[in-house]
């Protein structure tokens, strides 16, 4: 299969085989603006099988030197069908100039049979509807990261990853009121709810949580579990 192709296209089936030898590994990638593109890039790099489809062909053109690449419009059934969509593991939409387009993409990828499907929403009533038509996972990456800043200029965190659901990941120094404690003796997760995932001393490799580990004053903890709790634990 060559780098870039546009539809209406056929590939063959050993063509086909040859690239997406895995199928529940294959990913299609819809939309090549900044985010849509750094997500196939990424997952090309780490060796993922992906397709990145774009209906512009400026933009096909650019990525397809270093991506596979289709130009094609899946708000198009026939153009879906035409790229054998259906056979793609995992799909992620990342149309973010259209709700219409992003929303009708995601119904039909969803049609065509793909389960596990990523959806970039620009706003939470669009992150509302794709998640009402099936998509299972959907990203605000401009909210998302905004909290995240949000969070690190506060100051109270030296890192911040929320979860789906409720629990969030967060990097800080160690409590005053659990220096020189191990994990296990200072009772961590049965007085706060919140798990140490990892512990890391300056100059020295990041260490996983075991109840063995002994706390210091200048050590980064690395914690999860949901906001109150986390709260709660760097409160004391």
């Amino acid at each position: 299969m060559s780098a870039h192709q546009e539809v209406p296209y056929a590939p063959d089936v050993s063509e086909r085989d040859g690239l997406m030898a895995d199928n529940n590994r294959s990913v299609l990638v819809v939309g090549l603006g900044r985010f849509g593109s750094s997500v196939a890039s990424t997952l090309d790099e780490l060796g993922q099988d992906v397709l990145a489809v774009d209906k512009d062909p400026v933009l096909v053109n650019r990525w397809s030197s270093t991506i596979p690449t289709v130009q094609a419009d899946m708000t198009d059934v026939l153009a879906v069908e035409q790229i054998d969509a259906g056979t793609f593991g995992t799909a992620v939409v990342a149309i973010g100039d259209s709700v219409e387009a992003s929303v009708i993409a995601t119904g039909n990828l969803l049609d065509a049979g793909i389960t596990d499907l990523w959806a970039k929403s620009v706003s939470k009533e669009h992150a509302r509807i794709l998640q009402r038509i099936g998509a299972r996972h959907v990203i605000n990456a401009e909210m998302d990261a905004g909290k995240r800043v949000g969070h690190l200029v506060s100051g109270d965190y030296l890192d911040y990853i929320e979860l789906e659901g409720p629990h969030t990941v967060v990097k800080i120094h160690t409590p005053a009121q659990v220096v020189g404690y191990s994990v296990g003796d200072a009772r961590i997760h049965s007085r706060y709810g919140v798990t140490v995932v990892a512990v890391q001393s300056p100059g020295q490799e990041l260490q996983y949580g075991s109840k063995d580990i002994v706390m210091h004053r200048n050590d980064e903890l690395v914690i999860m579990g949901k906001q109150d709790q986390i709260d709660h634990f760097m409160r004391g």
